[in-house]
């Protein structure tokens, strides 16, 4: 029965229950132990695969190193980030609240390693996540421009439940990309969504990036009204800076 139950469940490409259901059979301390343990038990393994899975996917289509962790985050006051604030943002009530987070520093201070971690600890939440450095994502936009489909591009970016915009405010926006940051904060503001911003420029600076002012003016109306800002600072410390 149990030869045939394993196989039953890798047909149904559930190879994680059927792994999980040899090790309980064989361990003998689950012995007597109610059927809905075991249920339980099989269940919890194929959720667990199943959210590695999406962070593979994730971590692979934003061109990320796969051994990010929110583990290796290097909490500091020095480095204006404490351990508070990162044990808050690790539990996504920020994302299901539509909020923004800005993450601003010098180049070397982990502010891509930061919001990668973040980004990861989403889709373990189940959260639906996107991670783009604003170049390309413009360059993106340029293109569906020309296929026709950038309405369609930029509504299911506004649907994302978190939005992870890197290196922003890094090259200057013509008035045409302009509108599209505008019209795609525009979307998920309407929506309600999330967003996290990365940039190695004070939020001061950032308006000599964007051509066309009226629309930058939008812009960072939706972003910063009720931002959560952390700035990181380069600082000594035990572990090595991150990437950006």
């Amino acid at each position: 029965m149990l030869t045939e139950t394993v196989e039953a469940l890798q047909t149904l490409k559930l190879g994680p229950m059927a792994e999980r259901l040899k090790q309980w059979v064989d361990d003998p301390a689950n012995r007597g132990k109610p059927h809905t343990e075991c249920v339980l038990a099989l269940a919890l393994a194929q959720a667990q695969a199943s959210a590695a899975k999406r962070t593979r996917c994730f971590l692979v289509r934003a061109d990320l190193p796969p051994n990010i962790a929110m583990g290796d985050v290097w909490v500091s006051s020095a480095r204006g980030l404490s351990a508070q604030v990162l044990g808050n943002l690790a539990t996504c009530d920020w994302i299901r609240l539509g909020q923004t987070v800005i993450l601003t520093g010098a180049t070397r201070t982990g502010k891509t390693y930061l919001a990668a971690a973040l980004a990861r600890e989403a889709t373990f939440a189940r959260l639906s996540v996107e991670y783009w450095r604003v170049p390309e994502l413009l360059a993106a936009c340029a293109i569906e421009k020309s296929a026709g489909t950038l309405a369609a591009f930029l509504k299911r970016l506004g649907r994302i439940k978190l939005l992870v915009l890197d290196d922003f405010a890094t090259e200057r926006a013509t008035t045409e990309e302009s509108h599209w940051l505008r019209q795609l904060l525009d979307g998920r503001e309407r929506h309600g969504k999330a967003v996290m911003v990365a940039s190695p420029n004070a939020v001061e600076d950032w308006d000599g990036y964007f051509e066309d002012a009226t629309a930058a003016d939008a812009i960072f109306g939706r972003l910063l009204e009720q931002a959560k800002p952390i700035v990181l600072k380069r600082v000594a410390g035990p572990k090595t800076p991150r990437r950006g």
